[in-house]
């Protein structure tokens, strides 16, 4: 890019020599202009007044030349840089893409007018603002709102995420990366899961002639790790929230908390029981660290838990106390580690290579139907 300052001969130049390349190099220079804090009053005016002149010239290369030289600019005017954003696609996606200077209030006005391409660049910037996420999610096409799902650095609120599941509600390719997403509430990433999950056992139904009742538990084996995976980003009160819909859903089963468990959620573990037992926080966390075996057995039982999970529970409880350390971090690798290892001693008819599998064929284990009876705690 040419560095150098704009002078009159420039001016000069831009009104005498008609070619399109000539008003292209003045564009570059121009535009150049706008990143030296040292230009005078007079020359940034004048640059300005080129600018306004040449964003409307009929030759795509100029238009094009102003564009990517005012891309990056913090100080480039807004008023021609939006006059690109509404170009043509060709001109206007730089500026969409990387330009600083255009709003939050521009860019909503640009997604609700914007083709497709357009609004793919604003769902890809390094930064996307709440209200821009919120505009995409009602008016975006499908590929900018693929952007967006995929793009960290884009906040997406509970009123956007609300509404991409009310237009995709069937495109798993959508909701897949919003359950991932950890700003999203716990409620609607426990109805997005459920969503994905269902969406995945009727596609093997329909798809690959796979027996229902596999499917299905296809279907809740994958519902209940991606549970557990959204359960590790989540903050106590999001934690409880979960729990609370999922009872209700009777979707808190018994092989979902052990998932929690085997991943180090003990906090989920926790909340689990108190939901299904309706024991006051404070003792149930007695029950289950303090009194030992004896403790979590009368727990276990009062909240209806298959027998056959028990020595399962036991183990991950024994090794989670065992490998935690005194300050109450936790080695999560390798807690999981000796947890494996630790099935594998118990359970020595299963044979699994992971924790994810023993927890899968330690599932059929669990014959007993899961029940909410309260019974006595000691």
């Amino acid at each position: 890019m040419n560095s150098e300052k704009l002078t009159i001969a420039d001016v000069e130049r831009l009104l005498s020599d008609p070619s399109e390349d000539a008003r292209a190099a003045v564009a570059e220079k121009v535009a150049s202009q706008f990143s030296d804090v040292e230009l005078a009053p007079r020359e940034r005016e004048l640059a300005h007044e080129i600018l306004g002149f040449l964003v409307h010239d009929v030759a795509l290369s100029v238009r094009e030349s102003l564009s990517r030289c005012l891309t990056g600019n913090n100080a480039a005017p807004r008023n021609i840089v939006l006059q690109l954003a509404r170009d043509i696609d060709q001109v206007a996606i730089p500026v969409l893409e990387r330009s600083p200077v255009l709003t939050d209030e521009d860019l909503v006005g640009l997604v609700y007018y914007g083709s497709p391409a357009k609004q793919c660049a604003i769902a890809g910037r390094r930064e996307v603002g709440a209200p821009v996420s919120e505009a995409i999610a009602h008016r975006g096409d499908r590929s900018a709102v693929l952007t967006l799902v995929h793009n960290s650095g884009a906040i997406i609120n509970e009123a956007a995420a609300t509404m991409l599941v009310k237009r995709y509600a069937d495109d798993a390719d959508v909701a897949a990366p919003l359950v991932q997403r950890g700003e999203l509430p716990a409620l609607l990433v426990e109805r997005l899961i459920a969503m994905v999950s269902e969406q995945m056992r009727e596609y093997l139904v329909a798809q690959h002639e796979v027996d229902g009742r596999v499917a299905a538990s296809l279907e809740e084996q994958a519902r209940e790790r991606t549970t557990t995976d959204a359960i590790t980003r989540m903050s106590n009160d999001d934690l409880r929230a979960l729990v609370a819909q999922l009872a209700e859903n009777q979707r808190l089963t018994a092989t979902l908390i052990l998932r929690a468990a085997c991943a180090g959620e003990v906090r989920f573990v926790e909340a689990a029981f108190a939901e299904l037992t309706a024991v006051p926080d404070e003792r149930l966390w007695r029950l289950i660290h303090d009194v030992g075996a004896l403790g979590f057995r009368a727990v276990y039982a009062r909240a209806g838990m298959p027998e056959a999970l028990y020595p399962a529970f036991r183990r991950v409880l024994d090794t989670y106390h065992a490998v935690r350390s005194s300050d109450g971090t936790l080695d999560v690798e390798l807690f999981r580690f000796h947890v494996l290892e630790g099935l594998r001693e118990t359970f020595e008819q299963i044979d699994a290579d992971d924790l994810d599998t023993m927890i899968d064929k330690l599932a059929r284990l669990a014959v007993a139907p899961q029940g909410t009876k309260k019974q006595n705690v000691a």
